[in-house]
């Protein structure tokens, strides 16, 4: 699973009305790539669609930048949340995401999905995203996967609603850094696989 090229420098978008859990769920597992010396050069932005994003609860955070160019960038990273559904018909916020072209690797959880859909990431593709927007999703990509909570085809990985955003960030560490590296990773978050008791 490592034959990947390891991504140097990772960009998370953010927007209005996002779910935070989408973000921060891989944001955590991802950025101890670098603090926890697995690799140290890994850098990661934050790139907003506006300068204070307001998640679904009215949580507010400050991106490091507003639609920052892309073309610094290794890996795109997009969350999802009651804002994609207006976002699908954002033009701006789709073009931006087309401005990432053909050879680098994304990722979205939950319905973050829509949005690499609209912009024509995953034409010809599986994908997966939260069970209630699953016909949303099923216009733009060959196949929706019900019954994975992470979709790897390749350059793109697709992960499903808002707990897979864990699932999903220590499966990118491991993608690129390693099984190792993602051992490491999950036991200082104390990550466990689900179980009832």
């Amino acid at each position: 699973m490592t034959d990947a090229v390891a991504p140097k420098r990772i960009a998370f978008l953010v927007f209005p009305r996002l779910t935070f859990l989408d973000f921060v769920g891989a944001y955590d597992a991802l950025r101890r790539v670098a603090t926890m010396s697995v690799d140290p050069a890994v850098t990661h932005r934050i790139i907003g669609t506006e300068a204070e994003i307001a998640d679904e609860t009215g949580l507010v955070m400050k991106p490091d930048a507003v639609y920052e160019d892309l073309a610094a960038f290794d890996l795109l990273y997009v969350p999802g949340g009651l804002g994609t559904r207006l976002l699908m018909d954002d033009r701006r916020l789709i073009d931006y995401l087309r401005t990432w072209g053909a050879g680098r690797p994304l990722a979205s959880v939950c319905t973050g999905a829509l949005l690499l859909g609209r912009a024509g990431y995953l034409r010809g593709l599986r994908a997966t995203t939260h069970h209630r927007a699953y016909d949303l999703l099923r216009p733009l990509c060959r196949e929706v996967v019900t019954d994975r909570r992470i979709v790897d085809e390749g350059r793109v990985v697709t992960a499903g609603g808002v707990t897979s955003s864990l699932d999903l960030g220590l499966y990118l560490v491991e993608k690129f850094w390693g099984a190792d590296a993602r051992v490491k990773i999950a036991a200082q978050m104390e990550y466990r696989s689900y179980s009832a008791v």
